[in-house]
């Protein structure tokens, strides 16, 4: 297993660009926040949450 690397990298690109966005909005930031930060923290949360149901499957508790 894996584990869940890939998507604690996605959940670190998605606050690199948070953290200065909340700090110094502008434009460019703001474009970065919606169409890249945003998105890699849904990915992030989506491939947690298939990880955690498979591991669960795995060991038979669902």
């Amino acid at each position: 297993m894996r584990q869940i690397f890939i998507e604690s990298l996605f959940v670190i690109v998605g606050m690199a660009i948070a953290i200065p966005y909340m700090i110094w909005p502008n434009p460019y930031l703001m474009f970065l926040f919606v169409f890249v930060a945003q998105p890699c923290f849904a990915v992030a949360m989506l491939g947690a949450i298939y990880e955690i149901f498979k591991d669960l499957k795995s060991k038979d508790v669902i």
